[in-house]
């Protein structure tokens, strides 16, 4: 039995490791993967920003400057059109002028595998934002990362009323190349009536949403929220909204686009 499983863990371990050293590679399809570069769990998520170019474009050494007037075409590197590319994860590295990036995912057009990963895998590369190789926004586009920032939501829709409640806070949000996925939480003044009475006190509550957001600016969102109002004690005991849904949209302001 103590035979059998030596067998078995020795056979895990291989395997894990031919996996673990498989972390560049073209496949079939000739299109060349890096799948180490700033994922998490291995399942290609990111927590920094992630690009895809819809044009080709020029990358830097990470050691060349943007305002070198003295670099040409033959010092930058093409990146083909098609191809994925994330920031890295020193933030130092990172500043209004210029990023840092890893390329992990490119087609291979016609070159040999290994000098593929030579120029695009080995190292990171340096993308313009300013200067004279400035790389204009147009010919990339973001696809994939983390965002924070802070909503507003200015009121609430319930059973077909609007409700001047309105909630601040901060968000966290996940971005595909197709959908932007948003979680909230934050303070909400809320305007409670007293039982058996027509006076109307505004009280602090409680909010959580979730939603799907949409960019409209280099740091501006709009959210489409679905959402619950919390109050404590014996507030929220007698409050007919106490945990019931709503739906509104938010303004939001990005800190890390």
């Amino acid at each position: 039995m103590k035979v059998k499983l030596l067998v078995i863990v020795t056979l895990m371990s291989v395997c894990f490791y031919a996996v673990a050293d498989e972390t560049t590679y073209c496949n079939d399809n000739d299109r060349c993967i890096n799948t180490e570069t700033n994922t998490v769990w291995g399942w290609g998520i990111s927590f920094k920003p992630v690009y895809k170019n819809q044009y080709e474009l020029d990358l830097l050494k990470i050691s060349d400057s943007c305002e070198d007037e003295e670099l040409d075409a033959s010092d930058k590197i093409t990146l083909p059109k098609n191809s994925f590319f994330k920031q890295t994860l020193d933030n130092e590295g990172q500043n209004s002028n210029e990023m840092l990036v890893h390329v992990y995912e490119l087609d291979k057009n016609d070159q040999e595998e290994a000098d593929v990963i030579d120029t695009y895998f080995n190292s990171p590369h340096k993308v313009c934002l300013n200067g004279k190789h400035r790389v204009q926004k147009s010919l990339y586009k973001r696809v994939g990362g983390v965002n924070t920032g802070v909503l507003v939501v200015p009121f609430k829709l319930r059973d077909g009323n609007i409700y001047s409640d309105s909630t601040i806070g901060p968000y966290l949000s996940y971005k595909w190349a197709v959908m932007e996925v948003l979680a909230t939480a934050g303070l909400s003044q809320i305007s409670v009536s007293e039982v058996g009475t027509e006076d109307v006190q505004t009280e602090t509550g409680l909010t959580g949403a979730i939603g799907l957001n949409f960019e409209i600016d280099t740091n501006w969102d709009v959210a489409f929220l679905v959402g619950k109002d919390y109050l404590s004690g014996d507030k929220g005991d007698s409050w007919e909204y106490q945990g019931e849904t709503w739906v509104s949209f938010g303004i939001g302001f990005n800190f890390t686009r």
